[in-house]
């Protein structure tokens, strides 16, 4: 786990605060096949954080494709809002868990939805989602580009420990830059800290493996400042850049609050009532 608790930091409560009756809240986060562990390293504690900040947060997982036996976004657009609506609610006892939902066909169906209903494609989601307050979509970036398009919102962009993701990163970047015209938030997720205890030797460069690990450290930061520097040239701006050390709650505390103020809020509308609740579609993480 990425996180350790320790006591919120106060911006967060009052960044909250501030819009928790102002609307839906949406994040989204990256996905990479290649960087999956990394990511939901990140994910899943980053929704521990918005839980304890009072939100109801339900993710929508891209990386998951819906079926008969896991149902998901696409089964709940297949329905009317008010219906998908009653159906998201989650009872008591399901509070302290993450909702969240296979979403792989549903957000790339979600166009088609939108272009019913007479809306954009964030503001069509929202219909169905109304019994959270926070939405967190979890994709890749080519099924990202048209849900950002237009929308005053910073994906996050996890970067593995080892150095060989930067170039699908900068693919990422790219893509997101010139097809939905919006830049990303790169949390560099550090490797853990070595075990204390004996000093281990690395045979294959003839040095002491902690001194393999400063090198390796050393590396790594001299690519992420080409990765800033090659997005500045040629894709017009750098992403922020967020370091995120194994178990220190101080950096995942500075990212949520950085998330808050980069996401997109949904002004709320009237709510249809419902007649019915029909089965839950929700997973709990």
């Amino acid at each position: 786990m990425l996180e350790r608790r320790s006591p919120l930091h106060q911006g967060m409560a009052l960044h909250m605060s501030d819009a928790s009756t102002a609307g839906l809240r949406v994040l989204a986060v990256l996905h990479s096949a290649s960087g999956a562990a990394a990511e939901q390293a990140v994910l899943w504690p980053l929704c521990a954080q918005l839980q304890r900040l009072g939100q109801k947060v339900l993710v929508l997982d891209g990386s998951q494709a819906e079926s008969f036996h896991t149902p998901g976004l696409a089964q709940m657009l297949a329905q009317h809002a008010w219906q998908a609506q009653a159906g998201l609610r989650t009872s008591v006892g399901d509070a302290q868990s993450v909702a969240s939902l296979p979403a792989r066909v549903g957000l790339k169906q979600l166009k088609a939805s939108a272009d019913e209903m007479g809306l954009d494609m964030l503001t069509a989601l929202q219909a169905y989602v109304r019994s959270y307050t926070t939405v967190i979509i979890y994709a890749s970036s080519e099924t990202l580009t048209p849900l950002l398009q237009g929308q005053g919102l910073q994906p996050l962009l996890v970067v593995p420990p080892d150095s060989e993701h930067l170039l699908e990163s900068y693919r990422q970047l790219k893509h997101l830059a010139v097809f939905a015209g919006v830049e990303c938030t790169i949390a560099a997720l550090e490797a853990p800290l070595t075990a204390d205890g004996p000093q281990k030797y690395d045979w294959s460069r003839k040095q002491s493996s902690s001194q393999t690990a400063k090198q390796n450290a050393q590396t790594r930061l001299q690519r992420l400042n080409a990765l800033l520097q090659c997005s500045q040239r040629h894709l017009g701006d750098a992403p922020v850049l967020m370091r995120l050390r194994w178990r220190q709650a101080s950096d995942l505390h500075q990212l949520t609050l950085h998330m808050l103020k980069t996401a997109c809020i949904l002004p709320m509308h009237a709510q249809p009532t419902a007649a019915a609740a029909p089965e839950s579609l929700v997973w709990s993480h």
